[in-house]
């Protein structure tokens, strides 16, 4: 998920000459000189370094309060999240599968109120300075908190043409790391850091996505390499450098969205290829993901008829989610969709029709439902007509709330996986 407008053209002398370097990679001219190239290597880094070094002196907002928890006791030898659960009225769990984005600069007070969403996405235009997204995070995190769970808090920081955080427009991101693993991770390790310190816990990242479709793909640079071999290694390195950062990484867009040229803002995509040759192309990545242990995995509003050959998108196909992400890869994290009020799935259903369906193919979390207190209700009323099973939201309600847990939002600490 991106807003168009910042699929621009970067505009620093210095991430130019980054560009070169990546462009070598993809079968453009080669950098100049070894000098020049780490040189590159080094300034965007250290871009990162220095918003850090700017950052204040507070502790990061949301996350590792160990003054602000939600409190549920639990006897001793009870599993504390499955006791939360258990405490939990269909309703709260249905509440806990919702994303929602909100207008604005201030905590959004009543959608919390209102709708107990599980998380909140940031973008550009909620986000000013620093000191007011930590005043954010913190706002919402108590508010969230102190009506029940506390709130995943998360935005798209790729880096290169997707940024969200003020002053970071010159992180590099996607093709222009030119297959260094070791820079990538860099990267990912100071952008995690600095979000933590913001009150933002989950990266929707890193791209996931080969650029099979090249320069006319949707996807384009974003995408670190057209080599499966060398995405794989960067989405690893990546996956690894956000959890050393503090946050929790969601690989994206699954099954792949390198291959295609159609926006899915616009419409569904299909992916035309045959299984053995996603296989080979598309899968390597995401199998990187899983066995770096990401978190969550974001799927994309992408047909992929070789695999469901009723045309439907991922986001409402069990084929490709249960079948493909969840046996065959073996993922086990959150699921979370790419924005449900895109056009590549605003065309297969109302918020209810497509919160039940995606949710009944193997979806944890709703991103940005059109209208999220109807995704709610078609939930409750799935449940109460026996489409969906109470045990079914159950799952999926325990991998978030476990989630929460590992990012330290029910304690002091994380535990996020190490590489």
């Amino acid at each position: 998920m991106t807003d168009s407008r910042l699929l621009r053209r970067r505009r620093v002398a210095a991430t130019s000459v980054v560009l070169v370097g990546a462009l070598a990679a993809c079968g453009g001219p080669p950098v100049s000189s070894r000098g020049e190239q780490q040189a590159a290597r080094r300034e965007p880094a250290t871009a990162v370094e220095q918003l850090q070094q700017q950052q204040p002196a507070s502790q990061p907002a949301g996350a590792r309060e160990p003054t602000a928890r939600t409190p549920v006791k639990a006897d001793a030898g009870v599993d504390p999240i499955r006791h939360r659960l258990a405490s939990m009225s269909l309703r709260d769990k249905a509440r806990q599968l919702i994303v929602v984005g909100f207008p604005g600069t201030s905590a959004p007070t009543a959608a919390i109120r209102n709708l107990h969403p599980g998380g909140l996405i940031y973008f550009r235009a909620n986000l000013q300075s620093r000191e007011q997204i930590q005043a954010l995070s913190h706002q919402a995190q108590r508010l969230s908190r102190q009506i029940g769970q506390p709130l995943l808090t998360m935005t798209d920081q790729e880096g290169g043409v997707v940024t969200r955080i003020p002053g970071t427009e010159d992180i590099p991101g996607g093709a222009e790391f030119a297959g260094d693993a070791r820079w990538a991770r860099r990267t990912a390790h100071s952008t995690g850091d600095l979000l933590h310190r913001l009150g933002i816990n989950v990266d929707l990242a890193p791209i996931a996505d080969v650029n099979t479709a090249g320069s006319g793909g949707i996807i384009g640079y974003r995408s670190f390499s057209s080599d499966p071999t060398v995405a794989a290694r960067l989405v690893r390195a990546q996956v690894c450098g956000y959890h050393a950062g503090g946050v929790a990484p969601a690989a994206k867009h699954f099954p792949g969205h390198g291959s295609t040229t159609t926006d899915s803002h616009a419409s569904t995509a299909i992916i035309d290829e045959s299984a053995p040759t996603w296989r080979r192309l598309d899968r390597p990545p995401f199998d990187a993901a899983v066995r770096s242990s990401a978190d969550v995995v974001m799927v994309g509003h992408l047909a992929f008829p070789a695999i469901d050959s009723t045309g439907r998108p991922a986001t409402i196909s069990g084929p490709l989610l249960r079948g493909l992400l969840r046996q065959r890869l073996g993922f086990d994290g959150v699921v979370i969709t790419d924005a449900l009020n895109m056009g590549g799935i605003t065309s297969w259903g109302s918020s209810r029709q497509i919160a039940v369906r995606a949710i009944g193919a193997g979806v944890d979390l709703l991103l940005m439902p059109p209208e999220p207190a109807e995704a709610v209700r078609g939930v409750l009323k799935a449940v109460h007509d026996g489409r969906l099973t109470e045990a079914r939201v159950n799952v999926s309600v325990e991998r978030i709330l476990r989630l929460k847990q590992r990012l330290g939002l029910y304690a002091a600490a994380s535990s996020l996986p190490t590489c």
